[in-house]
């Protein structure tokens, strides 16, 4: 009995055995095909091209990827070489099991769109095949920083206390729309270029230009390619950190290439104008979808904007109501997390209900408001100067919480309203929603543009510099 056990053991770790070889031949066949190379890139030559290639019988790839002799860079980018490889090899194997067996390939390039002593902006093409009609195509962007030996995001650039986003988006809408093809479906180009980080994450900082890039499918049919505007710096200069607008720290080792979209002045404001009258409608404590989005109907209509000053408490049960006020244009403002008196608490308390507001308002649309109104006003300045904010009040308040009625706040509204004024109504009430649909036809039938606070803003400044 003992003999014969000893027997089949020996039997068992054969077959394991020739199993492992097995496997290893087998994995030694497929890696034979995968080679490691590096030259010198053509362009810049203190740079090296890594390609890792594989020419096998059901599936080839090439990958390239740049390298520095930069420790931070190129641990980054041979990361994503690697888990590009990775993520193709596993879809790979999932549509070889799935399907009829195909030849699929994975193709990343790479061109360094910038290189000087403050960064470098590199962009990767990434084709991929795994069958069916057509491969799939995307764009990746990364920008680093010398100084701070750091990959940079699009806040990176630009001052806090701006409203970059709103801008970007603006000039983007304006610039795309010029090609009757990308124009043809506005919806999609209104939502590919609203004021998130999300649609404008893919960015390179040149030596004169701000670079954009929109993916497939972002802002136009898929036919017509990924899409891509250059921004002139100088038109951005009052709102990027001037380390990046430095020439001598910013110009490029070689001659940059002529982008094929430039922005070289600024879309002409088609709504606003500093000569004619304007007021700032402005609306707290939502959203709340009921009312919040009859009063953007109303806007929609006349086409006016307004700002919203959101509570982080409604901003999480709501989020789609705050998604299509950004969408259509209008601004988000922080109100808060749950309406307290700011000045009762310590500056630390105030400033979590500040910044969970601005937190909530960012994972959910990816934007990021300027702009801070203190519950009930009330403010002191230690407060103001934690903000790190524009404090936003108001000029007229119809006191529409303690009424509730839509003709006595209509009056009031209509009889304070004035030529530069902000008003102040909550979107929470029935009443107030109904006195706004009518406030905002009657404002607009006097001649009055109805604008946001930064727009308003913009206006006065405007109109001091004349």
């Amino acid at each position: 009995m003992f003999a014969s056990r000893i027997k089949w053991i020996n039997v068992l770790l054969l077959i394991v055995l020739m199993a492992g070889i097995i496997g290893y031949c087998q994995n030694k066949i497929s890696n034979d095909n995968e080679k490691k190379k590096i030259k010198m890139d053509s362009t810049y030559g203190d740079v090296e091209i890594a390609t890792l290639v594989n020419d096998g019988k059901t599936y080839n790839y090439a990958v390239n990827y740049p390298v520095f002799k930069n420790k931070v860079i190129d641990e980054k980018f041979k990361s994503y070489a690697e888990k590009e490889l990775h993520k193709f090899q596993q879809e790979y194997k999932k549509a070889n099991q799935e399907s009829t067996k195909t030849r699929c390939e994975l193709n990343i390039n790479y061109n360094i769109v910038h290189y000087a002593k403050q960064s470098v902006a590199v962009v990767f093409d990434e084709y991929k095949y795994l069958g069916g009609a057509n491969g799939e195509t995307t764009q990746t962007t990364f920008n680093f920083d010398f100084d701070k030996q750091k990959f940079i995001k699009l806040n990176d650039i630009f001052k806090k206390d701006t409203d970059y986003l709103n801008k970007l988006s603006y000039i983007s809408y304006q610039e795309l729309r010029k090609e009757k093809e990308i124009a043809a479906n506005d919806e999609l180009l209104k939502e590919g270029t609203a004021p998130t980080q999300k649609n404008f994450s893919h960015f390179a900082v040149k030596e004169d230009y701000l670079e954009i890039y929109f993916d497939k499918y972002q802002v136009a049919a898929g036919y017509l390619g990924e899409q891509s505007i250059a921004i002139k710096k100088d038109l951005l200069k009052d709102m990027m950190k001037e380390k990046y607008l430095n020439k001598e720290k910013n110009k490029n080792k070689i001659k940059e290439n002529k982008p094929k979209h430039e922005v070289i002045s600024l879309p002409k404001e088609e709504t606003i104008d500093p000569a004619q009258k304007a007021i700032a409608l402005t609306f707290d404590d939502g959203p709340n979808p009921a009312t919040t989005n009859q009063i953007l109907d109303s806007l929609k209509k006349y086409n006016g904007h307004a700002t919203f000053f959101v509570l982080g408490n409604r901003v999480q049960y709501y989020p789609e109501t705050l998604k299509r006020t950004l969408k259509e244009g209008h601004e988000v403002g922080n109100h808060s997390w749950s309406h307290p008196l700011l000045t009762r608490l310590s500056v630390q308390e105030a400033m979590k209900q500040i910044n969970d507001t601005q937190n909530i308002i960012e994972k959910i649309s990816g934007y990021r408001p300027t702009h801070v109104r203190p519950p009930y006003g009330g403010l002191n300045d230690s407060l103001r100067s934690a903000f790190n904010m524009k404090v936003a009040l108001w000029d007229v308040d119809p006191e529409d919480w303690k009424y509730r009625d839509k003709k006595t706040v209509v009056n009031h509204v209509l009889s304070q309203a004035g030529d530069g004024k902000t008003i102040l109504i909550h979107d929470i009430y029935s009443t107030s929603a109904d006195a706004a649909d009518e406030i905002i036809r009657k404002l607009t039938d006097e001649g009055y543009q109805l604008v946001t606070v930064t727009q308003m803003e913009e206006i006065k400044k405007q109109r001091e510099e004349k």
